[in-house]
């Protein structure tokens, strides 16, 4: 796989009955957040309802769960247990929004004890004791957001880098839970500002939390090998490392039973203080790369992915990949 860029076509318009789907699913999607948000428990007991909704009107859903599940059963998958595991990773992401909304509502003694297990626990403490912050590289994998009642009783302050989308209700929920658990919220819209503010953050031994399966709007990734494939992944977290010298730590969230989580921590990926490119072969992405990797073969059905992950897959779109 080249650093070059791949180049796609331009579609048509969308047709009349595809704009007609996609607005019922925009309107129940909407609807849904607004009820998780105020009834958590109707969410639940209507999941149903709501999920075939999205599994029949969706084509998002449709189209790029689906090329992920091929992916990651691989080739010699049947139709059948590819379209079972599209639905799994639907019905995965419905249960996250719900997790999210009884969160937001819970007490912080709730929230602990969502808790079930923490794998790893030494190498974060080991880590913390450089005195130059960490980076925590995470993925869209399980309940997250909740993992961060455990660093935060640890930590005087940490930031999450995001990508703002006011018209979200999913984003409105996670702000709402952020913002109860003291977290500080870095916009990725805002521009190359906020890595200034983050590199002072880690140098001032604060902890910073980056999406590491994900190149946001705004920022630079390349592809590197991921199971059977390339993926793109972002550069951002290897650069804070280089300018900071703060380890780079993998932490992941996956849920247990409905409301309950483990979080596995990995053991901290340090990073040369030395400037240069970031490029496919980086030891230090590859590494990423490869914790991102056994989480998501562990629980595929968690990954909450939505768009065509792959590269090999994308080659109706047109993906820009910058060192």
């Amino acid at each position: 796989m080249s650093d070059s860029a791949l180049q796609g076509q331009v579609h048509a318009a969308p047709k009349p009955a595809s704009r007609l789907r996609e607005s019922v699913a925009n309107f129940w999607r909407d609807f849904m957040y607004w009820s998780v948000a105020h009834f958590p428990i109707f969410v639940r007991v209507t999941r149903p309802f709501f999920l075939w909704f999205a599994l029949n009107f969706s084509k998002a859903l449709r189209d790029g769960p689906g090329a992920n599940a091929r992916r990651l059963l691989g080739p010699d998958a049947s139709e059948k247990q590819v379209e079972q595991l599209r639905r799994k990773i639907v019905q995965s992401a419905y249960m996250s929004i719900y997790e999210l909304g009884r969160a937001v509502n819970a007490t912080h003694e709730k929230l602990h004890a969502w808790i079930e297990q923490v794998d790893g626990l030494e190498h974060y403490l080991n880590a913390r004791k450089s005195g130059q912050g960490a980076i925590v590289v995470t993925g869209h994998i399980g309940p997250f957001e909740v993992s961060l009642v455990a660093l935060g009783e640890r930590e005087k302050r940490i930031h999450v880098i995001y990508q703002r989308d006011a018209r979200s209700g999913f984003d409105q929920l996670r702000s709402k839970l952020r913002k109860k658990l003291g977290v500080e919220e870095a916009a990725i819209n805002d521009g190359w500002a906020i890595w200034g503010r983050l590199r002072d953050a880690l140098v001032a031994d604060e902890l910073v939390v980056i999406q590491g399966d994900r190149v946001m709007p705004g920022q630079r990734g390349v592809p590197v090998p991921f199971l059977d494939g390339h993926v793109l992944l972002p550069t951002g977290p290897i650069k804070l490392a280089m300018a900071t010298g703060s380890p780079i730590i993998p932490i992941f969230s996956v849920r247990t039973r409905v409301g309950h989580c483990r979080v596995i921590i990995h053991e901290p990926i340090h990073v040369p203080r030395e400037p240069g490119p970031v490029n496919s072969d980086h030891p230090a992405l590859l590494k990423i790369a490869s914790a991102i990797a056994g989480v998501v073969k562990d629980y595929p059905d968690q990954w909450a992915m939505y768009e065509k992950v792959w590269l090999e897959d994308q080659d109706d779109n047109l993906i820009s990949v910058k060192a």
